[in-house]
């Protein structure tokens, strides 16, 4: 009701438009203005549909609450000729005719991407089709400030973003296709020109890499992510022509094995390292892609690296994908990492059995929001049956003995649970198995790869998967002079921040949580603390990691 409030008093504001019942329908929009039908998903796959949801959803939001967040830039990995582009016309169309007096600013690395695939598609819906507007070769016009333009990105010695900059109104929708070759001048400039108003951005590629500015962009909380596979498109799945000029099931079997070039390898079980699969219509057949057939057709980017990565980036997205298990056991464990500076986030990681999950995540040092955070998931845990609960927090240069000291002084933490006990972890510290790993960190990324083969990570940032596959390492030598071994190294966090702008707070918050009790467990019962049992409530004792223990 508030969002139809909202589309008449816009309506009333700037002049009665026709095309107002489809504001938020753009379903039905392409369907009766258009003359073309979007394809769905099966649930688990996403489809055309499963987009213009998320693009409903960011208008609907942006309409009721046009002060609050929400993901307003929808960013699509695509197969190649699944939709992607016919999809973005749809969406140019319908903001272009919906939201008057709509600013529309589209981009694509060159002039015969922006022309010959984008606009093709805008000027073959528009046409016969009664819709309003002069259309020219990149241009949509209907006033000075309605209007659509497709640029071909070239950043001209430096005076790109200036050229691109300025523009600003009640409506605003950016497009950038074939997104992976943008400059990154465009997303500067884009990110400017949404800081008013409505405002969509819709980005679109076949992805190829993990370190262009599309890729990145995904952890963003305000980016609502999509994966489109040409093995799940209805032509694919059907083997016939469903979706005129779509990809086709010949497409995929080609790529393969087409009798000269092999992308995929027959293997005898799956590996969720390799990305391996089964096709629908071939069950029990397990493939094993290369990195050609990973974006060409599965619409994901290869990743760059896997020797020199502790979690390959195919466990982790097997890990995103796998069903939470039903029933979880009586115990939890939570990771704290604390934010160090202005621009780092705490974050609280709970894992519960197999099943990962991000509770909070905090932007400031705030020893109460942390402290509330724990308590309430706590509550949760202990209605639910969970006696054994750990907190192990990042303690490194103090930043975290506000909530290692509120954890221990909360009395009601203690009775909720028969175990119960705080941590304080040095990422530093001396590993467990010092044969294999050169400080605690390493060993805590180690164990999390481990754990990643069977659990499921539930709703977590995207900035997880670029902390714990992107984090690599080195190897070392350790040990005594006389014999020394190789052993593993996560590469600093200085380095990682070097290369991303941010520190890894999410995977540190993970890895926190993810470890094994042994790699922090005392070596005798007597070094735990728990006041309600043995010791007196004066005998408070927290165990630090790798550095024995400290009284309170």
């Amino acid at each position: 009701m508030r969002a139809a409030a909202e589309i008449e008093r816009r309506r009333r504001a700037h002049g009665v438009s026709p095309f107002a019942i489809y504001q938020l329908d753009p379903e039905r929009y392409i369907v009766e203005r258009l003359g073309w039908r979007p394809w769905a998903g099966d649930g688990q796959h996403p489809g055309q549909v499963d987009v213009l949801g998320a693009y409903t959803e960011a208008l609907r939001s942006q309409l009721i609450h046009p002060e609050a967040p929400c993901k307003n830039i929808i960013r699509i990995e695509a197969g190649h000729t699944v939709g992607k582009t016919k999809l973005a016309s749809g969406i140019v169309n319908h903001f272009f005719d919906c939201f008057p007096p709509a600013i529309c600013y589209t981009f694509a690395p060159t002039y015969e991407q922006i022309h010959d695939l984008l606009w093709k598609e805008v000027k073959a819906d528009r046409r016969g089709k009664g819709l309003p507007g002069r259309v020219l070769d990149l241009e949509l016009r209907v006033a000075d400030n309605h209007f659509a333009k497709g640029r071909a990105t070239s950043n001209a010695g430096g005076q790109g973003s200036e050229r691109a900059q300025g523009q600003h109104g009640p409506y605003l929708l950016f497009v950038l296709d074939e997104a992976e070759g943008i400059a990154d001048y465009v997303f500067d400039a884009v990110k400017s020109m949404t800081s008013g108003g409505l405002s969509i951005v819709l980005m679109l590629a076949n992805p190829r890499t993990r370190v262009s500015r599309f890729y990145r962009s995904r952890e963003g909380a305000n980016v609502a992510n999509f994966r489109i596979s040409c093995v799940y498109h209805p032509n694919v799945l059907q083997g016939r022509e469903v979706v005129p000029g779509a990809v086709r099931r010949a497409y995929v079997e080609s790529m393969i094995d087409d009798g000269t070039t092999q992308h995929c390898e027959v293997v005898a079980q799956h590996d969720p390292d390799r990305h391996t699969f089964e096709l629908p219509w071939r069950p029990g057949v397990i493939y094993a892609p290369d990195a050609e057939f990973l974006f060409r057709v599965l619409g994901m980017a290869p990743a760059n690296r896997a020797i020199d990565t502790l979690i390959p980036t195919g466990r982790y997205d097997a890990a995103t994908r796998r069903p939470a298990p039903a029933e979880r056991p009586n115990w939890a464990r939570f990771g704290v990492d604390v934010a160090r500076f202005g621009d780092d986030i705490g974050t609280l990681y709970r894992r519960w059995g197999d099943v990962i999950h991000r509770v909070a995540a905090f932007p400031q040092q705030r020893t109460g929001d942390y402290l509330r955070a724990i308590r309430d998931d706590c509550a949760r845990l202990a209605a639910a049956g969970v006696t054994s609960v750990h907190v192990r927090v990042d303690g490194g240069g103090g930043f975290g003995a506000g909530i290692i000291d509120g954890l221990i002084d909360d009395l009601d933490l203690h009775r909720m649970f028969a175990d119960f006990h705080v941590y304080e972890v040095h990422f530093n510290a001396t590993a467990y198995d010092q044969e294999a790993y050169a400080d605690l960190a390493s060993e805590m990324y180690g164990h999390t790869a481990e754990v990643l083969r069977a659990a499921a990570l539930v709703d977590v940032p995207a900035a997880l998967e670029t902390d714990l596959c992107a984090r690599t390492y080195t190897w070392v030598k350790a040990g005594p002079a006389d014999v020394k071994k190789d052993v593993k190294k996560l590469r600093s966090k200085n380095e990682f921040r070097a290369t991303f702008h941010r520190s890894p707070d999410d995977g540190d918050g993970c890895a926190l949580a993810c470890a094994p009790d042994y790699v922090f467990a005392p070596a005798t019962p007597t070094m735990t603390r728990n006041p309600l049992r043995g010791a007196s409530d004066d005998a408070r004792l927290v165990y630090i990691a790798g550095k024995g223990i400290r009284q309170i």
